[in-house]
């Protein structure tokens, strides 16, 4: 007990130093020393769980990864990433509360979060986030007829923290005088069951949160269970006038969730992106979202497509993908406004494997190639065919990843401008589907 003890207490203190509400981790993979990632992932009884860590750099990186839940630390535990290596690490996912922090020293590492259900049996992998924000949204929380949702908020760090709640339908905007404030300890986590706050009702289809800080610093995220498998979805912190969303792999239409947090009216025009061109998605008409609403759009776009999406006059706002696999499976992922030069793809499957599908998206007016190299278990895996891919402008197109259905992650370098990159995957090699945003690396 007495390890454990002063575990937790250097991490707390190694969690304050390293990390505040700021961007991304800057620099290249070789110049961002230490800095941490968290995972408000989930979980349920009898589900698995995983931290996936991969390090693209030339020099060992240090790890450590802690483990919280309702109101405790559940364990912590350090390891070493060797250059070139993707590590997974079982972490619990048996209760919604559960989410894990990894501080990395001496190098960058990406990371994402692995969760599986056991029945019915599916997969969720969500992007890890590099900094607390003072506002979460987490968009795709719905509460209809055989929904089971949860709100995890996680606090790492040693001070305790507090903060608002507001749940938003397309007709309510809930504040629960009992999150308003609600006070979480430092090093814990906490799960808000949804269906007993916003219940869906007759003309409601969205269901979205917002979660505003007032004292300390809290990391945010949502859990999704239905008949057919789970999704789990990290906060969005930034509404923008624009943003891209990779997406690919999945089978039929896609459903677009929009919340505008401002004061103004936003028009909202949406472009799907595939790999034969354009198709304006939103329809012969703008999408319109008064101030403070919500709003669930089906795509009318290419199949299988990742989608832009444009405010057109000028009011920031903030959006998500909600994407079903051929088994009925759902994902949910979100944009970025800024493209990057340099992205880490990380698998979107435990490590039993599957089909892994990389996303590339060039939203850009000029053609871009991308050199792409893997990483997997015992260092590069050789990928001659993903060298110099040519992507036009405009156009999106997803790759299935060889490696023997191994989980492997995706280096990836525009040799020219910038693209958006996300993942895929069906694992097991089945039906089921799973799909995430990719890591930027700022150069």
């Amino acid at each position: 007990m007495a390890i454990l003890v002063t575990a937790v207490g250097a991490s707390g203190a190694a969690l304050d130093h390293l990390v505040g509400p700021r961007a991304a981790a800057g620099g290249t993979p070789e110049a961002a020393a230490t800095g941490a990632w968290f995972c408000p992932h989930g979980g349920s009884p009898g589900w698995s769980g995983w931290i996936v860590v991969t390090n693209p750099g030339s020099a060992q990186v240090k790890v450590r990864l802690t483990q919280l839940t309702d109101r405790r630390v559940r364990a912590v535990s350090e390891f070493a990433v060797p250059p070139l290596r993707q590590v997974y690490r079982e972490v619990s996912a048996s209760d919604p509360a559960d989410a894990t922090a990894v501080e990395y020293f001496g190098g960058w590492v990406g990371v994402g979060a692995i969760i599986r259900s056991s029945s019915p049996t599916g997969t969720a992998a969500e992007r890890c986030e590099p900094a607390a924000r003072r506002t979460w949204y987490v968009l795709d929380e719905p509460t209809g007829p055989g929904d089971t949702t949860f709100l995890v908020v996680m606090n790492p760090f040693a001070q305790d923290a507090s903060f608002d709640v507001v749940v938003r339908t397309e007709l309510r905007t809930i504040a629960p005088g009992a999150l308003r404030p609600y006070v979480l300890p430092a090093h814990s986590s906490v799960a808000f069951r949804l269906n007993d706050i916003a219940l869906e009702g007759p003309g409601e289809s969205t269901v979205t949160v917002e979660v505003d800080q007032r004292i300390g610093r809290v990391v945010a995220g949502g859990l999704v269970q239905t008949p057919d498998g789970i999704r789990a979805e990290a906060g969005s912190d930034t509404p923008s006038k624009s943003s891209a969303i990779p997406a690919g792999g999945y089978a039929g239409a896609a459903q677009l969730i929009l919340y505008n947090p401002g004061q103004d009216r936003a028009e909202v025009t949406v472009v799907s992106s595939g790999r034969t061109g354009q198709k304006l998605a939103s329809g012969p008409n703008q999408i319109s979202l008064a101030p403070g609403e919500v709003k669930t759009v089906p795509m009318e776009g290419l199949p299988g497509a990742a989608v832009l999406v444009q405010s057109d006059n000028g009011q920031s706002i903030i959006s998500a993908l909600r994407l079903t696999g051929a088994g009925g499976d759902e994902a949910t992922v979100s944009g970025v406004a800024v493209p990057s030069r340099a992205w880490l793809a990380l698998p979107a499957l435990s490590p039993s494997g599957g089909r892994s599908i990389l996303v590339l998206q060039n939203p850009g007016r000029t053609s871009d190639r991308i050199d792409v190299q893997l990483i997997g278990a015992n260092g590069t895996v050789p990928a001659p065919r993903l060298r110099a891919v040519l992507i036009p402008p405009g156009r999106t197109i997803s790759l299935v990843l060889p490696g023997g259905g191994k989980p492997v992650s995706a280096l990836v370098r525009a040799t020219r401008g910038t693209v958006v990159v996300g993942t895929a995957a069906n694992p097991g090699g089945g039906a089921a589907y799973a799909a995430s945003l990719g890591v930027q690396i700022r150069a």
